[in-house]
């Protein structure tokens, strides 16, 4: 997993664990927060252009109303879908010492939702009905990886330059069905659950890049001079299936 998806993995941890810190008393029982790692199939146009799964994780969280069967909440998820990486010489005059250029496709969604909801003893089935926006973009970063302060200096980026070199949006809509069930009672702040759940997304058009996938990134020869990149989009609908698996509060 990348430095990215690790960064987005401490923040949602970090929103997560807020409310748990609290004790149990200041905890309403009709909020619910889910932590997943998802997995994004391409559907439809969208898999003819990006043929592997995207990976990322799912936060989710949201309010029973009045304690009742329907919830409203907010589902945010990232995940990369294509990676493309080389190493290329610090300097044009000599190839021992190199650098990694790292290109990254992700895609960020946000969606507000319904979830009616059906309590059986310790089991939750839903069903989220949901709408939001899509972010498709692609960044490409050059890095030092023997760079001391990388890891050691807060306050310096993790590499040398960084490009957004593709960005687009569209609106999704869909539905998802899930379930939620406890796996630990002990803690004071209420059980552990366990979150299983599956959604359905019809995406709007949008222009990506997908950095996995071959031709999409085309370099000009290095003995013909300085090297020049072209790119090379696919537009189509976004429209995903996605599945996530993880722990709830």
């Amino acid at each position: 997993m990348n430095n990215y998806f690790l960064k987005v993995l401490v923040i949602v941890l970090c929103l997560a664990s807020f409310p748990c810190a609290q004790k149990g008393s200041n905890l309403p029982e009709s909020v619910y927060m889910n932590i997943s790692l998802g997995i994004l199939q391409p559907q439809g146009e969208f898999a003819s252009n990006v043929t592997n799964n995207g990976y990322g994780v799912d936060f989710d969280g949201g309010w029973y109303i009045y304690n009742g069967p329907v919830g409203l909440g907010v589902n945010i998820t990232a995940a990369q879908y294509g990676n493309f990486a080389r190493q290329i010489p610090y300097s044009y005059f000599s190839s021992l010492v190199t650098l990694t250029e790292t290109t990254e496709s992700t895609i960020f969604i946000v969606n507000p939702y319904v979830q009616p909801t059906l309590r059986v003893g310790d089991f939750s089935f839903y069903t989220k009905f949901f709408a939001g926006y899509q972010v498709l973009e692609t960044k490409t970063k050059i890095q030092n990886d023997a760079q001391e302060n990388n890891e050691n200096e807060d306050d310096e980026p993790d590499y040398i330059a960084q490009s957004t070199v593709a960005t687009d949006g569209a609106f999704d809509y869909g539905v998802g069905l899930g379930m939620r069930f406890p796996i630990f009672r002990g803690g004071e702040n209420g059980p552990l659950f366990i979150c299983l759940e599956m959604k359905w997304s019809k995406g709007g058009e949008a222009e990506y890049l997908n950095a996995g996938k071959d031709g999409a990134i085309v370099l000009s020869d290095p003995t013909d001079g300085p090297v020049t990149t072209t790119l090379n989009p696919d537009k189509s609908m976004t429209d995903l299936f996605n599945v996530s698996i993880g722990i709830g509060f």
